[in-house]
Order: structure tokens, then C-alpha cells, then sequence
């Protein structure tokens, strides 16, 4: 339906124009903070002699430094793969970072993070993993791991410098070599890992792979986001299936079959 001959658009022209003033200033304006962020980080690094440079090579990072490198670095690439001891410790924890790897999920990042069975035992952990995922973050939990790091592209990896304690320094590292063994690491243990929130009508795949880490059916049940009861029947039904009275033999049963290597128990 077309306006009235006599209709005014001239308060449109005025909204309009007011939203094209606004939207350039506000690209101004994200202009200057990013400036602003590149000047904090430049004079951080040179409070901690720290090279911001891209010689290859290996540093080490505080604490404070960390968070910022790691926001820096990530929003240059185009995959994240993080490896997570804890969700309330660690560099990457802050409010900043978690809304930032939130954003650039949405935006298109490729983000995969493994997870120890002990973040989902937490009401924070969970409802944090499930915003990420709502972003689009693909997620999958293991016990194979002992240690935080994470890869950051074939630009980094940013690691813990005391093997397994999250509120140890950090090591950032830029060596091409060993950040491809620390990708090809991840790899290997994302083949293994069963997903946290698999799509309906999944095979028993995760649910196997769940019983291998020794996982209790109330985790169990959580991490695949099913009922308890769902869990407690469909480990019965395997059982059923070999013919097999205790999960010992069900894992002894489900090795001899091929569907759980020695590798995964």
C-alpha cells in the first residue's frame, strides 16, 4: 500500500539520518577503543618484558598478562581449540574474555573446547559451557588430559607453565612446531571425546565413551542432558545385549566388540 499524496516523510528523514550519524560514530568509536586496547596491552607488555613481536619463540606470561594476550590473539584467528581443567580459574576466566569467545562464536569463529568431567559437577560450569554452546561452540568431555592449554590457529598456544595448575604463569608460545604438536595433541583427544550435548536420537556412542571415564550415571546424565532413568535403562539394554551382569563386564564385552579400545578405557 503506497502513502497518501499529501503524507510527510519528513520525520523519517530526520530517524534516518539520525541513525547514520549514530552508526558512524559508533564505528569511530570502536576504532578508539580498539586503539585503546592495543596501547594498554603494548605498555602491559613492556611492565613485563614481554616481546609482542611475531619471532617465533616461547614466553612466559603472568597471570595478568595472560587474558589480555589471549583476547588479543584469538580475535585474529579463524579456530579456537581451548583445553579447560576449571571454568572459575585461570586466565581467559574474566567476565571480558568469556563475553568475547561468546561473541566470536556467534560471528563464526570455530570454537572446540574440552572439558574435565569436574566443570560439569558445577552450577557455574554448566550454565557457562551451556551459553557457549547456545553461541555455537562445539564441546566435548575427557579425563585424558591433565593440564590447560589453548590453540589458538596456527598463530599460538598460550599453556600452563606448571603441568595441571590453573593459577600458575602462562607460557605463550609461537614456535610452528610446537604449536602443531599441541594441535595434533587436541585432535587426538577430540576424536576420542563424547559430545556434551549430543543431537536427539544419537547412538549409544556417547553414553559408551561416558562409562569408559568411569563416569557416574547422575554425570551421565548431565553431560548428555537425559534423564537419570534414561541412563540406568540404556546401560541395561547393553548389558542385555552381551548378556552381562556387572559395567566391568559390559566394558570387558563392548572392548571385544571394537566399540572401546584399551586406549579409551
Amino acid at each position: 500500500m503506497s502513502p497518501s499524496p499529501d503524507f510527510d516523510d519528513e520525520p523519517l528523514r530526520r530517524l534516518e539520518a539520525h541513525l547514520i550519524s549514530d552508526s558512524i560514530q559508533l564505528e569511530e568509536a570502536r576504532g578508539r577503543l580498539a586503539d585503546v586496547g592495543d596501547a594498554l596491552m603494548a605498555l602491559r607488555a613492556r611492565m613485563h618484558n614481554i616481546d609482542l613481536g611475531d619471532d617465533p619463540g616461547v614466553q612466559v606470561l603472568t597471570q595478568a598478562m595472560a587474558a589480555p594476550m589471549i583476547d588479543r590473539v584469538a580475535g585474529e584467528v579463524d579456530r579456537v581449540d581451548n583445553v579447560m581443567l576449571s571454568i572459575e580459574v585461570g586466565a581467559g576466566s574474566e567476565d571480558v574474555n568469556t563475553r568475547n569467545e561468546r561473541n566470536r562464536a556467534l560471528e563464526g569463529q570455530r570454537q572446540r573446547t574440552l572439558v574435565s568431567p569436574a566443570v560439569l559437577e558445577t552450577d557455574l560450569g554448566r550454565s557457562q559451557l551451556a551459553a557457549k554452546r547456545e553461541a555455537g561452540q562445539e564441546q566435548r568431555v575427557t579425563d585424558l588430559f591433565h593440564t590447560e592449554f589453548l590453540v589458538l590457529g596456527d598463530e599460538a598456544v598460550i599453556t600452563l607453565e606448571t603441568w595441571g595448575d590453573p593459577r600458575a604463569p602462562y607460557v605463550f608460545i609461537r614456535n610452528p612446531a610446537l604449536v602443531g604438536c599441541f594441535s595434533a595433541w587436541f585432535d587426538l583427544m577430540w576424536a576420542r571425546a563424547p559430545g556434551i550435548d549430543p543431537p536427539v536420537g544419537r547412538s549409544d556412542e556417547a553414553l559408551v565413551r561416558m562409562l569408559a571415564l568411569g563416569a557416574k550415571d547422575e554425570m551421565i546424565a548431565r553431560t548428555l542432558h537425559v534423564g537419570l532413568r534414561t541412563v540406568r535403562r540404556r546401560v541395561a539394554a547393553l548389558m542385555d545385549v552381551y548378556g552381562v551382569d556387572t559395567r566391568f563386564q559390559l566394558g570387558a564385552a563392548l572392548e571385544r566388540d571394537g566399540r572401546l579400545s584399551a586406549a579409551d578405557r
